[in-house]
């Protein structure tokens, strides 16, 4: 691609940046034909700048209705991965345990006020492996209305798949909080590692494509076979 087709796609999407910082939530962005009209330019170039702003979070698109604002979300930003995507990254074959799934009213045994169960909820533990070690202690929480009958599935098998190919879920996006921590006894057996390991917690909240809130999980992984890499943008 030419060095000046890719200069107009960022000028394209700079000016659009600033005007769809003036609009609301969901509101409607103009079509890719009336946009090539407005800015004199072809459909693809047009195509290409909004695929700038979907991949910032500015914009998202529904298939045969157009694209819309995004719900704000945070700064930082890390690439929305599967655990099987991430293994198949580093090279890994992935593979899950599951240790409980049950449906719940309350939790009790949430970690802390991250957790809120407000509603009917399925309360999902999880040990993730990568060639069969255990690299991912995983609680997830999905509300029963979001996902009926979901404890009938395969739940070794990826939940974001199961959501998205079964209920129409699919998580577009997610605002994470990372903490360093030392694993206590019960972390320490689960995951077979020693007692005051270093480890990352991760609390996640998925969102899908219209910013609702899809799930929320914690995840427990060990310190030393996890690094994160972030893209940052003024």
């Amino acid at each position: 691609m030419a060095k000046e087709e890719v200069r107009k796609q960022f000028r394209l999407a700079d000016l659009l940046r600033s005007e769809i910082s003036e609009l609301v939530t969901h509101d409607p962005i103009p079509g890719e034909r009336a946009l090539a009209e407005r800015f004199g330019t072809s459909r693809v170039t047009i195509r290409q700048a909004l695929a700038l702003l979907q991949d910032d979070a500015l914009i998202y698109t529904v298939h045969g209705a157009g694209s819309f604002v995004a719900p704000p979300r945070v700064v930082k930003q890390m690439k929305l991965n599967s655990f099987t995507q991430e293994m198949s990254q580093r090279g890994l074959k992935s593979s899950t345990q599951l240790i409980s799934a049950q449906l719940i009213e309350d939790d009790e045994n949430a970690f802390d006020d991250f957790i809120v169960v407000s509603e009917p909820a399925y309360r999902i533990e999880r040990l993730r492996l990568g060639d069969l070690e255990p690299l991912s202690f995983e609680i997830t929480y999905i509300n029963k209305s979001i996902a009926p009958n979901l404890l009938e599935h395969d739940l070794t098998k990826s939940l974001y798949h199961i959501l998205e190919s079964t209920y129409g879920q699919e998580v577009f996006s997610a605002d994470e909080h990372l903490t360093p921590i030392i694993v206590d006894q019960d972390i320490a057996k689960i995951m077979k590692i020693p007692v005051g390991s270093a480890a990352i917690r991760i609390q996640r909240t998925g969102y899908n494509i219209r910013g609702e809130e899809v799930e929320r999980s914690i995840s427990i992984r060990q310190g030393n076979r996890w690094d994160f890499k972030y893209s940052i943008r003024l």
